[in-house]
């Protein structure tokens, strides 16, 4: 009762958030900037060879991404609520393939397909051989905590939804000649491309990096050790 009751909630504020978002866009009114002159001159269809296709995909937009974004989170909650795992990781793959689609309408194509090679694509893969070494049924309970525990995660879900509001509080629908600017070609420094990605990732975030790679090696190494006591256990009752 408690998972479809969070699912409508869910549900029910992703529609509310469209139906307040895409009427903003779609009557935005495209402006042309003229670049010389650094100001405004009104609506002009000339701006761009294909300025006709701007005008009027802001709704168009907004619902792309309120569907990408219900992907999204009704896959990760799918995840969480499923008791078989192999059910729990094509969930997964589902909020990954939402993300990807989110980043491809942000015009970081690499990010997008990065995101459907290595997390869609290997990571998936290595959760499912973990899942078949491991193999837990699915009437084991995936956890046992005590009262610390449930507050502790009540806690950090009060905490990241009340992130989640101030972030959703803080932003702005765009204006009229923002909405209606054609974006510059990518070049080689752009956000989102390959060099742009490398030197972010090497520079700002060596640490996280790093961080994320001995967390794997853990979680796979201790895959392992808790797989291996079970067949252990498994061979002395068949002894």
């Amino acid at each position: 009762m408690t998972q479809r009751l969070l699912l409508l909630l869910v549900a029910f504020g992703l529609i509310f958030g469209a139906a307040l978002v895409a009427p903003d866009l779609a009557d935005a009114q495209p402006t042309a900037i003229d670049l010389r002159k650094g100001g405004a001159t009104g609506p002009s269809p000339d701006l761009h060879p294909h300025s006709d296709l701007v005008e009027g995909s802001g709704k168009g937009l907004a619902l792309l991404f309120w569907a990408f974004a219900a992907a999204t989170v009704g896959g990760a909650l799918f995840v969480v609520t499923r008791k078989n795992l192999i059910a729990a990781v094509m969930g997964m793959v589902g909020s990954f393939l939402g993300i990807s689609a989110i980043y491809m309408m942000l015009y970081a194509s690499f990010l997008s397909v990065i995101q459907m090679l290595v997390y869609a694509g290997a990571i998936m893969v290595l959760f499912v051989f973990v899942i078949m070494i491991l193999n837990r049924p699915e009437d084991d309970p995936i956890g046992r905590t005590g009262r610390l525990g449930k507050v502790l995660a009540g806690v950090a879900i009060l905490y990241l939804f009340a992130r989640l509001a101030s972030l959703l509080m803080s932003v702005r629908p765009l204006d009229a000649a923002s909405a209606a600017a054609v974006p510059p070609p990518v070049d080689g420094n752009a956000w989102g491309s390959t060099k742009a990605v490398g030197i972010e990732l090497f520079t700002n975030y060596v640490f996280p990096f790093e961080a994320i790679s001995i967390l794997l090696l853990v979680a796979v190494v201790g895959a392992i050790a808790i797989a291996r006591p079970l067949r252990d256990d498994a061979a002395q009752e068949g002894a």
